[in-house]
This record gives C-alpha cells, structure tokens and sequence, in this order.
C-alpha cells in the first residue's frame, strides 16, 4: 500500500523573526514540537538536574506517602511493591525496590503473570500478600483502577500508597495516598510521567526525608551514607522504563532520558551491563554511546520479552542481581525467549494478514474491511498486543487481536489518529468483562460466547466512523529541505534535539527531484538499496551529491533506474566508513518524481 505523504505546516513568519539565529529548517522543527517562546527554545537545549527536575514534594500526597513508608521501615514493617510486567513496571519496581533496601527494609515485590492475572492488583494477589503477613503495599505503574482490590487490603490491615500514571477514573480507589500527577488537585507541574517517572518521585522524597523519621544507627549504616548520588545512578533504569512506555519526551521526562542515557552509557548495574554486552548495542554503536532508539528496538523488548513469553520476575531478578552466573543465566534465557518472540510474532502477523486477505478478497471489487479483527487459541496473550500494533501501521486501520482460551478471550487493540478505540470499545461494554486504555490501544476481556457480538459492534462503528477516510499508511513530515543546508553544521544542530521519541521524533526531512546517479541492491539477500543521489538547485547554480541507503528497500532496484528522478522522504544520519564520516540520508520513503 502506497503512503500519503503528509508534510507539516510552515512556521508563520513572526515566529521566524523570534529566532534569527537557526536555520529555517531549525525553527521548522522547534514550531513542529510546540516550542514556541525563547525561554522554551533555552529550557529545550540546555539541561540543567537541579531546574528540569521538579520538586517531588509538589506532587500531591507525596508527603504522607514519604512518612508512612519511612515510620513502616523504622516500626520493621513489612512492605510489598506490586508492579506491572512491562518495561515500566519492572524498572519500577527495582528502583523503589533498591530505595527500601538502602534504607533498611526488605520488601517482598509482587509482579502479576500477563497471562494467569491480567494487568493490575486482584484479589488473589492481595489476600496471598496478607498471608505473608504485609502491612503496607505500594503499587507502582497501576494501583489507580484497582478500587475493588484496594478495599478487600484495607478490610484485611493493609494499608496501600498508589503510584501510577494512567488517568484517573470516575471513582478513586480507597487508598491511604496516591501519588499521580493526573489527579485533579495535584499541582506537580508535568503531568506526563512514566510510571517509573513517579516512582522516581517517591525514591526522591523518601531520599530528602530520610532523617526526618529514621534514625541513623549502627545497624542501618547505609542511611548515614547515602546522598543524592544514589538516586543519579537509578536514572538508567528510569531512562528505560520512560523509552518503553512511549510517554512525550519532552518537558521533565526528556531531562530525565538524557540524564539516563549519560548513566546508562557507564552503568553500575551488572544485570544491564550484561544485557547491553549480549545485545550488542555497543558494538553496533561503534563507541558512539547507547540512544534512545537503542532503548526501544533493543533493550526494551528484552526487557519486555520476559512478560510476554514468561514471567517478568525474569526481567526484574536481572535488574536486582548481583550474582554473575544468575545474571549470566538470565540474559541468555532473555536473548533466546526474544528470538522466540520474534519468530512467533512474525508467524501470526503473516496468518492474521492471510486471513484479512481472504476474508475481503471474497467480497470481490468491494472495499477493504476498515477493521482487522482475528483470534486464536494458539496465539499467546504476551504478543497480542505487539502484532495488532504491527498491523494497525501497516494497514492504516484499527486492529483488535485475541488469544483465545476455553472459556474467555483476552484481547488488544490498536488504533490510528482518527479513531478513538477506548470511546468505541466503551460503547461495546455490554460484551465485555472488563476493559481499559486510551485512544490509540486499550485492552480488553471477554467471554468467547460474546465475540461474535463485540465483533458486530465494534466493527459497526468502525465503519461509520471511517467510511469517509482514506485508510492509507502515512509519513509526517517536518520540513521540506533544500539540498544545500544539509550540511554538518545542520546535523549538530538537530543532533542536540535528542533524545528523540513520543513527540519528539527524530526528523523527517523531505528532498524533491532528486537524480540517481548510481545504484544497488546491497546486504545480505540484496535487500537494502545504496544510491547515489544528485541535488539541483531550481536556479541550476548550486548542486550536491549524497550517499543514501534505503533499509528493506531492495525491491526498488528493479522499479527504478538510473538517471530517474525521486523524491525522497528521509532521515539526516551520520556513516562512518573505512575510517571516514559522512553524511547520509537514511531513506524511510521514496517515490517517482511527477513530472
């Protein structure tokens, strides 16, 4: 399918005037990311700890949730951390985890199975943690949905401190404090933060007031030594777990990824020195440190897998360990269990798209169904959720995928832009047992006697909503660009817009008739496509030769010729070769230039 190519809208002249130090093509990107105001522009490049990251104590409830866990460490209470199984969850998990440590607890850490208990608290999990005797349980990356489950704790002594980042409902749960900076009344002033980002703030203020309730003794000799140092060192993991999520990256969130990826790149922690050594990040990187993107097609999903394919007690166990054969024994069971996922991930992406295909070729000339909606029983619960997002991209269209088991189906939905899944599946909840998400993917469980008719209903408004929509894939583009300011000057100054990810991605640039001179299909099976590309000036005074490297686009080589014409959708990279750098461009989409 053919993409639409969508190029942004150009900055208005005054904003141009605001900044007359960059590059139109600068000031392009910063308009593109709402950056707007001078003081924006400084607070975006110049990273300061101390100023970007706020004040913990601004979060609502942080103050009583710093004492009554403090007084639960100094009384020897005990004290239960119950995450989520994602990325997330885990690093969140470990970093209040290693906190309760350092200050003298021992916490047990309670993480769900994805496939046995679904996301969240439930009542099987609380009433094994009253048998071990918890007092007080602090959730991390869930807790806010869970009322049921945090009114049977309260019925049984436990007290809960939530700290989550997902909305908020209707109806709070009961809990002794919640720390989430969607809460109405909470006056923290970034509202985006992972579920690691508020665990983050909780590590800080129970840093701050350590000595406030708990008193250095002999017994408890790391309180006397700690110091913000401490909690610096935890920024790897939460560089990982923000990455993960997909949350904007901009504002606090992008000073906690940069610092991040500073401690990442010399990381204390064995478990992520040894999962960055057998994912190769840092040979791929060739000495030019571990990024963001690193994070997301790399580390994350090895994190991830655990979950998906296993139990992410895995994950969090390499995030703790200090032992060099467990942690040697986990990364390997990592590395294989991600091969697998891969394998069996592109094995139900193909049979979910051969269904699709016959399922709208026997409609004849009629339209494509404007909803992708398939289950199986063979296909695991942990990786629904990765191929309808796959899906979702490639076809421009909702994709809601199930794992289906005797009596119940879990499922996961994806969506585009233009539809809002979480209001859709909202107005289906009669079929439903339980759901949850935002617009663009939620989560969803039923009985398998009800598929049929959530089926009917979701598809019945997806119809609606879309019958007007041209549901093919699209490219945003930032800016139109002209050969002659791609240079170095301009690479170092987009290079400082990273760390790039949600709302902040790296820029795509897009050069119109541009001429092959030289062409071929290189890489193993010959399918990527290396050019030679030539750049005119309209004016014919001006032209420049780049090097461009089309990844998976191998298949053009026979559509395409040389001494054609193209425009080229792109990223500005970087090529080290035979000792030389230079500048390429990373093809992401090409067409035929129309004459």
């Amino acid at each position: 399918m053919k993409k639409n190519w969508h190029l942004k809208p150009k900055f208005p002249q005054n904003f141009s005037e605001k900044f007359p130090e960059y590059i139109p093509l600068v000031s392009q990107l910063l308009y593109n990311r709402g950056i707007t105001e001078e003081d924006q522009v400084g607070d975006f490049f110049n990273f300061d700890y101390d100023k970007d990251i706020h004040n913990p104590f601004l979060m609502e409830d942080m103050e009583k949730a710093v004492k009554r866990i403090l007084k639960a460490i100094q009384k020897k209470e005990k004290i239960a951390v119950f995450g989520d199984y994602d990325a997330d969850g885990i690093t969140s998990a470990a970093i209040l985890a290693k906190t309760l440590k350092i200050l003298g607890s021992e916490p047990e850490v309670y993480i769900p199975d994805r496939a046995k208990e679904g996301y969240g608290m439930n009542l099987k999990a609380v009433k094994y943690l009253k048998k071990q005797k918890i007092n007080l349980i602090i959730t991390v990356d869930c807790g806010i949905s869970d009322f049921e489950e945090i009114v049977l704790a309260n019925q049984l002594g436990i007290e809960v401190i939530v700290t989550d980042h997902h909305c908020i409902p209707e109806k709070l749960p009961p809990a002794l404090a919640i720390l989430n900076p969607h809460l109405e009344n909470c006056s923290y002033p970034f509202k985006d933060l992972a579920g690691v980002g508020v665990a983050y703030k909780l590590v800080q203020g129970l840093i701050s007031k350590r000595h406030d309730v708990v008193s250095p003794s002999k017994k408890n000799k790391n309180i006397k030594n700690l110091n913000n140092s401490f909690e610096k060192w935890l920024l790897d993991l939460v560089a990982l777990g923000t990455v993960a999520d997909c949350v904007p990256l901009l504002g606090e969130n992008r000073a906690l990824v940069h610092y991040g990826l500073i401690v990442l790149n010399k990381t204390k922690n064995p478990g992520l020195k040894k999962l960055i050594e057998i994912s190769r990040v840092s040979s791929r990187k060739k000495g030019n440190g571990i990024i963001s993107e690193d994070i997301s097609f790399v580390l994350a999903p090895r994190l991830n897998v655990a979950g998906r394919m296993d139990h992410a007690n895995l994950s969090f166990r390499l995030l703790m360990s200090e032992d060099e054969t467990e942690i040697e024994e986990i990364t390997q069971k990592l590395e294989k269990k991600n091969q697998e996922r891969q394998k069996k991930t592109k094995e139900i992406i193909e049979e979910a798209k051969k269904r699709f295909y016959q399922k709208n070729s026997a409609k004849g000339g009629k339209k494509q169904d404007k909803i992708i909606f398939e289950t199986d029983s063979e296909w695991p619960v942990g990786l629904v959720g990765l191929v309808a997002g796959r899906l979702s991209d490639e076809f421009s269209r909702p994709a809601l995928i199930f794992s289906k088991s005797d009596k119940k189906s879990v499922g996961s939905g994806r969506s585009i832009p233009c539809f809002n899944l979480i209001e859709a599946v909202s107005h289906c909840k009669d079929s439903l047992l339980e759901f949850g998400g935002h617009s663009q993917a939620a989560g969803f469980t039923l009985l398998n006697n009800k598929l049929d008719d959530f089926y009917q209903a979701i598809k019945s408004i997806v119809e609606k909503k879309l019958k007007e929509k041209d549901l093919k894939p699209s490219l945003e583009i930032e800016a139109e660009a002209e050969g002659k300011d791609l240079n170095w000057d301009f690479f170092n100054q987009i290079s400082k817009f990273a760390p790039f990810g949600q709302n902040n991605p790296t820029p795509l640039l897009l050069m119109k008739n541009l001429q092959i001179k030289e062409m071929r299909a290189v890489g193993n099976g010959e399918k990527h496509l290396k050019m030679k590309l030539l750049w005119k000036s309209l004016d014919g005074n001006h032209e420049k030769n780049f090097e461009a490297i089309g990844f998976n686009f191998g298949n053009c080589f026979f559509k395409l010729k040389e001494e054609d014409f193209v425009d080229v959708a792109f990223e500005l990279t970087s090529n080290l070769w035979n000792g030389y750098t230079s500048l390429q461009l990373k093809v992401v989409d090409l067409k035929k230039t129309k004459i």
